[in-house]
């Protein structure tokens, strides 16, 4: 009789050692699962209006769309010059904190075209300098559409597009 309630026994530690750690196991599941739910309930917002806001800052130093926001009428070249850059420069600080919800190629891409754009267009201020008139500049920088600025900045806006679509 002791060999069989020891038996017994045996069996029932065992049978109750396989349920905790069966349950524990699907607790624990559970648990992982719940987190991880919640920090797509958070991030995925997030990363959405980063992917957003970035979008908006390329649409925003696109030439067209920067010349039309500044006010360059009677502008020097210099001020001209600074405000070009200043803009650029102050656009992407704005949005700087957004390079944590974007994946680290895609945030360089977008710094490649801001930096392009400020180069680009500071070049073509100073090759129209003998122009000396903010806004015939202006002008002559819109009818050129050979900006390698302007493709930067559709490539990135490609890879923006194509890096949300992987989430959403």
């Amino acid at each position: 009789m002791g060999n069989e309630f020891l038996g017994f026994v045996g069996v029932l530690v065992l049978i109750v050692g396989v349920f905790f750690l069966l349950y524990n196991y699907f607790l624990n599941r559970h648990f992982s699962f719940a987190k991880i739910k919640s920090q797509q309930e958070i991030a995925f917002p997030l990363r959405l209006q980063a992917y957003e806001r970035m979008a908006l800052f390329l649409e925003r130093i696109k030439p067209e769309n920067m010349f039309t926001r500044l006010n360059f009428i009677d502008l020097t070249v210099e001020s001209l010059q600074s405000a070009v850059i200043s803009d650029i420069k102050n656009e992407l600080n704005h949005n700087i904190a957004q390079q944590i919800y974007i994946q680290p190629a895609t945030w360089d891409t977008i710094v490649l075209a801001a930096n392009s754009t400020a180069l680009d267009l500071n070049q073509q201020i100073l090759s129209h300098r003998e122009l000396d008139n903010s806004r015939k500049i202006v002008l002559q920088i819109l009818k050129n559409k050979d900006l390698s600025c302007t493709q930067n900045i559709n490539d990135a806006l490609s890879i923006l597009k194509t890096e949300i679509q992987k989430y959403f």
